[in-house]
């Protein structure tokens, strides 16, 4: 018979004799594939699929939860367990059990009964974990949630417990949802459920009744579509077709698909569409010959030439997000932005970077941008009872699996990469760090013109030419080059018309006022310089500058600056 894997790591860490306690968290809401010795397959939520794994060896399964109490499967199990049970208590000169307890402070005393009864083979799942043990400061906790945790975590090393034959399983969705003082316990093994892979998603597609669903694929197409999804969501998908008779299209799936994460994720991730390409850059073309080599990699399957991660470094309106979404759009990554992932309550950070996590390994070819990552991910917080350290960490542990490289690119965007922990931007975890500048010469700031005109559809009058809107724009940075046509486009709409012509271009171009703030710029230049990669990535007059002299500079706008430099 064919095991899940997390259930066959299961079976053979308990059979090592590694534990007795396993803490299941993941994707444990979905559905999973047991098969019967025949071969025949049916999909099973986790609880019934555990009773079915565990049956076969157990005298009782106990299933328990906050809402429905104490329950079981089988009415010898419920016999069975009263008599362990009432036999305990009236050894301890207590009373017979009335009836099955339903809270928790009355329910763990008799599982404890339970479980460290020698002579039979028990097993006792505990579903909805973060609700008995949640990560809380114990000195808020009332004195049962304190005596729960206490009995938990004297369960994982209690050799009453560990030399019988009996087995505790708990089911949460994450780690950080539960008290960090059961899930450091040495003795507690704990197992990932991931979301299905290419393989299973297919099988599970094949095994529906699909007599009344059209589709425009074959089922491995649409199997390999449905990355990132649970079976329960491509059922709903299949379940949706065939009650309104709409076939299951390319589009349509990538629609429900994206639909379905964003309200999976609750507003912590965003899909970007493909917009816009390469073409639609003006000029940086030291920045988009590499951003094609890596594009052309991920294409190839060459994940060795794929960074594991980048950092886009300048000063803000240098075009980092839009070249951003362009390299996402060049390279086929699917383009997830992260939101703010960022809670007020006990271990809701943790668990929202987790979702987002699992949901990027699941998706497989992901890029994924953090916006603004100075603020996100500052390493100088130290009032927030250690999320952002624990958050970092995590980045960290996320980043340096080397089995990411090539399907998984993190991209952070930044104009103060000072304020990011060094360790973070370690070659590793970003092996690669671009420089944004302002443009420097007119040619550059020409192609800008072209390619925003290009982007935001303008219509320009026959003729029209842009050299005292370059000569105008010195010093401007893209974004405000972009104000500039906004405004020709605007001037001539109260002329009631949408072709942009010469006077309404140069008459913007003297009207704009770019930003006034050089020194904080020429400190965010800077940073960008000391953080780059390559010198082959800066301009020509930066690219003789050494570290001392860079640094130098950077410590004189420091003093300069004050504290808005800190």
């Amino acid at each position: 018979m064919t095991l899940p894997p997390w259930a066959d790591q299961l079976r053979n860490r308990y059979l090592a004799g590694e534990s007795s306690m396993f803490l299941i968290h993941g994707n444990v809401r979905d559905l999973h594939c047991w098969e019967e010795e025949d071969g025949s397959k049916t999909w099973l939520d986790l609880r019934s699929f555990l009773v079915k794994f565990l049956e076969r060896t157990r005298d009782v399964i106990a299933y328990y939860n906050v809402s429905q109490g104490l329950q079981f499967d089988k009415p010898a199990h419920a016999r069975l367990f009263r008599s362990i049970v009432d036999g305990r208590r009236q050894a301890r000169g207590e009373g017979r059990l009335s009836t099955l307890p339903v809270t928790s402070a009355d329910t763990i005393p008799v599982i404890e009964d339970l479980i460290t009864d020698p002579a039979h083979s028990s097993a006792v799942i505990v579903d909805y974990f973060e609700m008995i043990a949640p990560n809380a400061d114990p000195a808020f906790m009332v004195h049962e949630d304190k005596a729960n945790l206490v009995t938990l975590q004297r369960w994982s090393s209690d050799p009453a417990f560990m030399s019988t034959d009996n087995l505790v399983i708990i089911i949460c969705e994450h780690l950080s949802d539960i008290s960090r003082r059961i899930t450091s316990s040495a003795q507690l093994a704990t197992i990932h459920i991931t979301f299905p892979e290419v393989d299973q998603r297919t099988s599970f597609i094949e095994a529906e009744d699909l007599s009344n669903v059209q589709m425009d694929m074959a089922p491995d197409v649409l199997g390999k579509m449905t990355a990132g999804l649970s079976l329960v969501q491509i059922r709903n998908i299949l379940r949706s077709a065939a009650l309104t008779g709409q076939s299951i299209t390319f589009g349509e799936v990538s629609v429900r698909k994206k639909s379905i994460i964003e309200q999976e994720c609750h507003g912590l991730v965003e899909f970007i569409p493909p917009r816009h390409d390469f073409t639609h850059v003006g000029g940086m073309e030291r920045i988009k010959r590499d951003l094609n080599k890596i594009s052309d990699a991920v294409k190839k399957g060459n994940r060795a030439r794929v960074p594991m991660g980048m950092i886009f470094v300048g000063p803000m309106g240098t075009g980092k997000t839009f070249v951003a979404e362009a390299f996402a759009t060049e390279s086929g990554l699917t383009c997830l932005k992260l939101k703010n992932f960022r809670d007020k309550w006990v271990g809701s950070t943790e668990a929202n970077l987790e979702k987002v996590l699992d949901l990027v390994e699941a998706l497989g070819y992901v890029l994924l941008v953090l916006d603004e990552a100075d603020r996100g991910l500052s390493s100088g917080s130290g009032s927030d009872g250690g999320v952002n350290s624990r958050v970092i960490a995590r980045l960290k542990e996320f980043m340096s699996d080397t089995s990411h490289r090539g399907r998984v690119v993190m991209l952070m965007m930044t104009n103060r990469p000072d304020k990011l922990d060094t360790d973070l931007k370690r070659p590793g975890r970003f092996d690669l760090k671009i420089p944004f500048f302002f443009p420097e010469t007119g040619e550059e700031r020409k192609l800008i013109f072209e390619a925003l005109v290009r982007k935001n559809k303008l219509q320009m009058a026959g003729g029209i030419h842009y050299d005292q809107a370059v000569a105008h724009t010195e010093g401007f940075s893209g974004a405000e080059i972009e104000a500039v046509l906004l405004a020709a486009a605007s001037l001539a709409g109260d002329e009631d018309s949408n072709v942009i012509a010469q006077a309404h271009l140069d008459q913007a171009a003297r009207d704009i006022i770019p930003s006034r703030d050089t020194r904080m710029l020429e400190y965010m230049e800077m940073l960008a310089v000391f953080e780059c990669s390559a010198k082959r990535m800066l301009p020509e007059h930066y690219q003789g500058l050494a570290t001392d002299q860079v640094q130098a500079r950077l410590d004189d706008l420091r003093m300069q600056l004050g504290r808005r430099a800190m």
